[in-house]
């Protein structure tokens, strides 16, 4: 797909992934493009995998109107399910023009776990203000489903070639911090005060690389994410509407990318003994749908 000055390409076999956004006036790359002649390091790091439901759900269950909910381990080492199975699944193209393309996926026995027929579309539409992508969920079941969604957005850096790793800033909206076992990445239920790392990232001074970063957030204002490169005066902004309350925020070796995660809910939610009006634990009534949106675009500093 390509409009003005921003081309994308979208994988249909892998979730309808967004795996390539370019500005082309700034030559900017947006997004960690997969290179496909080799085997990927990890399928989360590349472009922006639809997670359905994020991140982990402790031994995989949890239980909601009376209905325990049982999904399969799919990290045995943390005995947990993780990221759902829709990131590695077919999408059928419903409709395609010059700047836009509209994805859906209708469930069948794939998640056969899930007692629920539910449908996801996702809309891409490109102009001159960037990328917005649109996630309408159906619930097409006659009992309350519960949904948790989340896109395992994953920049390029430095997104201008040659740029100065120095040069590159992050900025984000935040505000709690929520403490998890580096034993199983499960939230312990503590939540923490604000460190250095939290400081910087509210000041747009966080330096991706060479600072290792494995934080989970509570977005704050309107949970506005800034990638700066100051040297050369461009930044991508990553904008998400107010059902997108949380945020993992993941560089790996902080060599390459950084992963800026816009989740609807903080992790296991589902097992969690926080209210659910702060975790995020939602559901969507019978025959009806919930929105989802967000932008990514490139500006001038």
């Amino acid at each position: 797909q390509e409009s003005a000055n921003y081309e994308a390409e979208i994988n249909l076999s892998l979730g309808a992934n967004c795996i390539s956004l370019e500005e082309t006036n700034h030559r900017v790359s947006v997004l960690r493009k997969p290179d496909y002649t080799k085997e990927l390091d990890n399928p989360f790091l590349y472009g922006m995998p639809i997670l359905f439901p994020p991140n982990r759900i402790s031994n995989g269950k949890f239980e909601f109107e009376g209905r325990v909910y049982s999904f399969p381990i799919t990290e045995p080492e943390t005995n947990c399910h993780l990221h759902g199975l829709l990131h590695n699944t077919e999408f059928e193209l419903i409709e395609q023009g010059e700047s836009f393309a509209r994805c859906r996926y209708d469930s069948d026995e794939l998640y056969a776990f899930f007692p629920h027929k539910f449908r996801v579309e996702i809309l891409y539409t490109l102009s001159e203000q960037g990328l917005i992508q649109k996630t309408c969920i159906d619930n097409l079941s006659d009992t309350n489903m519960p949904v948790f969604l989340g896109f395992h957005t994953t920049f390029h850096l430095p997104f201008i070639h040659g740029a100065e790793q120095e040069a590159i800033s992050v900025f984000a909206e935040i505000s709690d911090e929520i403490e998890r076992s580096m034993a199983n990445f499960l939230p312990t239920g503590r939540i923490l005060p604000g460190d250095a790392i939290a400081k910087q990232l509210r000041s747009g001074t966080f330096v991706p690389f060479g600072n290792p970063i494995s934080k989970h957030y509570k977005a704050d204002k309107n949970g506005r994410i800034e990638i700066l490169d100051a040297k050369n005066g461009l930044k991508i902004v990553y904008a998400n509407d107010e059902k997108f309350g949380w945020r993992m925020f993941y560089n790996g070796n902080a060599d390459a990318f950084i992963s800026l995660e816009a989740q609807t809910c903080m992790v296991d939610c589902q097992n969690s003994e926080l209210d659910h009006s702060y975790t995020g634990f939602d559901f969507i009534k019978p025959q009806s749908n919930k929105e989802y949106e967000s932008q990514i675009y490139v500006e001038k500093i």
